[in-house]
């Protein structure tokens, strides 16, 4: 288990059945069967994935699916493999994705996600399914 704080000051904890740090030289940590969970304002993202690297000097987590995000703001990422930096709430992957929010569900060919900001740009073969009366309600 390695728990931290990213630059911006939000809780993680990483959790594995086994890790490997090659060389102290060489700040990655290979994971397997890999759990991560973020703390923010607005509440705790969570990883799972049977394998990952988690790169020390960055912040960064670089995981290898089948890959599952789950934000308790009612985000839900599913791919095969995913880029996170833990201190920007930056999600991104080149691989087909699929999820839900807060609004409906989705599916593309590659996604750059902002957690914290709640946006997601999806590209390539984008579908959007939107459900009527579950976004924001109106002032």
């Amino acid at each position: 288990q390695y728990r931290g704080e990213t630059a911006r000051g939000n809780r993680f904890r990483i959790t594995a059945a086994g890790a490997v740090q090659r060389s102290s030289a060489v700040p990655i940590v290979e994971l397997d069967r890999l759990a991560a969970r973020l703390e923010a304002d607005d509440g705790p993202s969570t990883v799972t994935a049977p394998s990952g690297r988690y790169f020390l000097n960055e912040d960064r987590l670089q995981v290898a699916g089948p890959v599952e995000l789950r934000s308790e703001s009612g985000y839900t990422l599913d791919s095969q493999a995913v880029d996170i930096d833990l201190d920007t709430r930056q999600v991104r992957t080149d691989q087909p994705v699929s999820g839900q929010l807060p609004i409906g569900s989705f599916r593309a060919n590659r996604l750059v996600g902002d957690i914290k900001g709640r946006t997601l740009v999806l590209e390539g073969d984008v579908h959007l399914r939107i459900q009527g009366g579950r976004g924001r309600p109106r002032p």
